[in-house]
């Protein structure tokens, strides 16, 4: 990632507040949440961060001196440039340090479109230490079709809450990396939850939803003639769903606020 020229104030308030950002991954002042829909042919997450305390100061005072005009107060126009500043250096991480891999590399995975939402919580003055929610969304393409015995692996917040929902009809034969998991079925498709380790990985090894085929066998036995009606809905369904997802517009927030400060406090600064 090329070195973002920070303001010479901006980089003096990084130097002063990072202590406070590297002294934990998640702890009391980031409450993150990560919301992964996978399908056949990509991907996406959803992300949203809860900052308090001193880092929200932190956040204001960044925003402001930044993209704003340094008055100590953060105006609604100060949070849209801030929105694309937070958008591009996003693009830049993900070139630099890739957090999804198909298979056991990054290659067939493209990123197609990032957004952040900065909350209307971080008007006002800068020294407010109020909570602010902000989010983002990441969307990717696969350019291999996920299948049984496909390996996916991302790359979160260690010990922030995840949910991922599988492709429909498809399952995981094991996981790896996803503390606390539990499981649920709705609508053909698995969900998942819990959270990412203190190693902040998570790997899927995909399999076929065997309840699933299990259903479509006793639907196709029950109604003989309309076996093959039965099963071409059932791939048409699939099909929608997944060109649904292909097509959808990314949700409201990969990377989270503090991986973002802190490569820009670690880059070279000029």
């Amino acid at each position: 990632m090329k070195p973002y020229r920070l303001l010479l104030t901006g980089f003096l308030l990084i130097t002063l507040f990072m202590p406070l950002f590297l002294a934990e991954p998640c702890n009391a002042a980031f409450i993150i949440s990560n919301n992964i829909t996978l399908e056949r042919d990509g991907m996406i997450w959803v992300y949203q961060e809860q900052i308090t305390g001193n880092e929200a100061i932190f956040l204001r005072n960044f925003i402001d001196l930044q993209t704003g005009n340094n008055d100590k107060f953060v105006n609604a126009w100060e949070i849209q440039k801030a929105e694309t500043f937070f958008r591009n250096q996003t693009k830049d991480a993900l070139k630099t340090k890739p957090d999804v891999k198909f298979n056991g590399t990054s290659n067939p995975v493209k990123v197609i479109d990032v957004d952040f939402w900065l909350s209307k919580e971080a008007l006002g003055r800068t020294d407010k230490n109020s909570s602010i929610t902000n989010s983002a969304s990441v969307s990717y393409i696969f350019e291999k079709e996920v299948h049984q015995g496909t390996e996916i692996w991302v790359m979160g917040t260690p010990n922030s809450g995840v949910t991922i929902t599988l492709p429909v009809d498809l399952d995981v034969k094991r996981t790896e990396g996803l503390d606390n998991k539990s499981q649920e079925s709705g609508n053909n498709r698995t969900v998942l939850k819990g959270s990412f380790s203190p190693e902040k990985n998570i790997t899927l090894w995909i399999s076929e939803n065997e309840s699933f085929k299990f259903d479509i066998q006793e639907l196709q036995g029950g109604e003989g003639s309309n076996e093959q009606g039965v099963g071409n809905k059932s791939k048409k369904e699939g099909n929608k769903t997944v060109a649904a997802g292909e097509n959808a517009e990314p949700r409201k927030p990969s990377g989270s606020f503090k991986d973002i400060f802190t490569q820009l406090y670690l880059s070279p600064k000029s």
